[in-house]
């Protein structure tokens, strides 16, 4: 009869022992995934959301996710895209012994800006050729010289546009040697 009690008590506090460790390992979850969410909380919002010409919000209304286009942001809205051919051009150097070879497509802020791309694509391109070429390795060869050269490129384009805006540039090809 002791024996039969020893058996019964050892094979329920096993049980125990391992619903205690089911309930830890629950518990630690869900404090990992509380953790997870208020960085998340805590991360977002400390910037103001960008401001569109004429300060009104940009696209995407409050939500800075949406807003975000560079340095590692998301893209959950893109506009129309319009591709432009592949240039090479030989970068400003005292040597001359290196060049950048890069495709660029370009987030237009409506579908009709492509027929004024078309027309005026040999102008464009000739900006872009004269923006690139005016570039050092250094100058380009950072995440922070990408950025800055697609907002000089985007700035420069922007100024010969009439049926509307270039939004942002992508850098679908660049390799420099």
């Amino acid at each position: 009869m002791a024996d039969e009690k020893n058996d019964a008590g050892g094979g329920g506090g096993g049980g125990n022992k391992m619903l205690i460790i089911i309930i830890a390992a629950v518990v630690g979850l869900l404090l990992i995934i509380g953790v997870v969410v208020a960085i998340l909380l805590m991360s977002g919002g400390d910037e103001p959301p960008p401001q569109a010409a004429g300060g009104a919000p940009a696209a995407g209304g409050g939500n800075p996710a949406l807003n975000m286009r560079s340095g590692g942001q998301t893209y959950l809205s893109i506009g129309p895209t319009y591709a432009f051919d592949q240039i090479i051009v030989n970068l400003a150097s005292q040597s001359g012994r290196r060049y950048l070879k890069t495709t660029i497509n370009a987030e237009l802020s409506s579908d009709n800006l492509m027929v004024e791309l078309d027309t005026k694509k040999p102008a464009i391109r000739d900006t872009m050729i004269s923006v690139l070429s005016s570039k050092t390795f250094e100058e380009i060869s950072t995440a922070k010289g990408k950025e800055n050269l697609k907002n000089e490129l985007v700035e420069r384009i922007n100024e010969s546009l009439v049926d509307g805006k270039i939004v942002n540039l992508f850098f679908t090809d660049f390799a420099i040697q």
